[in-house]
């Protein structure tokens, strides 16, 4: 039982270490996408099969009434269950957003971006136009996403909204009061993907109320698991809220 105890302890490190590290090898550059996911899945999927080891043998310790090892038994299962757990919300989003990886609060005229993003996102990225199979795509998914309209002056709306792009630790690639844009790069937590931000503000002629949009484009992968609209979507409620305290 001592050495039964030990292999599921070190087992659920083993998962732990390879969906940690598998990502951290690509957010690093270390090795590619492929062969990181590959580790990743490998982790996620062998921390179902050691959560269920681990709590069968939890059972069966204390039904023989043999308390040792209860306690590493029962860490060994917390850490592959929050692996599981992570792994199944990461399927959730994958199941119920649709396969995109572009999307914007305008879809008659998004916010552009500039050349100098183009060139950093480079030749092998994602493109960034918004064509119709992309619409289709957004269209029901994320109505909610609209351009922002603020009771205030386009210079404050954008001042406001270029705090909190420092305040997340976004890159700021290009900033142009003068055309109301800001580009910028997030980068994601887990496996450190790029994601390129464009911030479009415009003030009405009476220059009291200024409206706010936002475009977001990841430069891999054919589906953001919802990513870019939980960005959006976040901006613009601080912003919102930012605004009218």
């Amino acid at each position: 039982m001592r050495t039964w105890v030990r292999i599921l302890l070190y087992s659920a490190c083993a998962c732990l270490a390879l969906a940690v590290g598998g990502a951290s090898l690509f957010k690093y550059g270390i090795t590619p996408f492929e062969l990181s996911s590959m580790l990743v899945l490998l982790g996620f999927g062998l921390s179902v099969l050691f959560a269920v080891l681990s709590i069968g043998t939890l059972f069966v310790s204390v039904l023989r009434k043999q308390p040792y090892g209860l306690f590493t038994m029962f860490v060994a299962f917390l850490i592959c269950f929050c692996l599981a757990g992570y792994a199944a919300i990461l399927y959730n989003n994958a199941s119920t957003h649709p396969v995109t990886y572009n999307i914007s609060t305008d879809l008659v005229n998004p916010p552009e971006f500039s050349q100098a993003v183009i060139d950093i996102r480079g030749e092998t990225s994602n493109p960034v136009e918004l064509d119709d199979r992309k619409k289709e795509l957004h269209k029901g998914a994320y109505d909610d996403l609209k351009p922002l309209v603020l009771s205030t002056s386009k210079d404050d709306a954008y001042s406001t909204a270029l705090e909190l792009v420092r305040e997340r630790g976004w890159e700021i690639i290009t900033q142009n009061e003068e055309d109301g844009t800001i580009e910028a790069t997030a980068t994601t937590f887990w496996f450190g993907f790029k994601d390129d931000v464009v911030i479009r503000v415009q003030g009405d002629v009476n220059a009291d109320s200024a409206t706010v949009d936002l475009h977001s484009v990841s430069r891999m992968g054919q589906t953001d698991l919802g990513k870019n609209a939980e960005r959006i979507r976040d901006f613009l409620n601080d912003l919102n809220k930012t605004v009218g305290n």
